[in-house]
């Protein structure tokens, strides 16, 4: 009887740069709602980013770059859990003979005159 297969473990990379972005995110958030002057910073640097992709040209561009990386992440979760599906093709030379043996050249097999 052949041993069980085992599961291969998940990978849990995206795990540290989400843990890090939101103490980062909490770190701000406490830092603005203690401090007035943070959170004036913080009002004030929002402001700014919103302004900034909302122009017309950033706004389509990093639109388009933010789907694309999303396309991008889905397909590259998809090939881990599938495969990449390449498939080796066959191809028979018909002027080969067949009956060569494993490590045989054709020319060993050629008649002797």
């Amino acid at each position: 009887m052949p041993a069980p297969e085992t599961i291969p473990k998940k990978s849990l990379w995206w795990l540290e740069s989400l843990l890090w972005s939101a103490a980062i995110i909490i770190g701000v958030g406490i830092a603005a709602y203690v401090n007035e002057t943070a959170r004036e910073i913080v009002t004030q640097g929002l402001a700014y980013f919103f302004t900034f992709f909302t122009t017309p040209f950033v706004l389509e561009t990093s639109t388009a770059f933010v789907g694309f990386c999303i396309v991008m992440f889905i397909n590259a979760r998809r090939l881990e859990r599938e495969g990449d599906g390449w498939v080796e093709m066959e191809i028979k030379d018909p002027a080969a003979p067949e009956d060569l043996s494993l490590g045989q050249a054709p020319s060993d097999k050629a008649p002797k005159v």
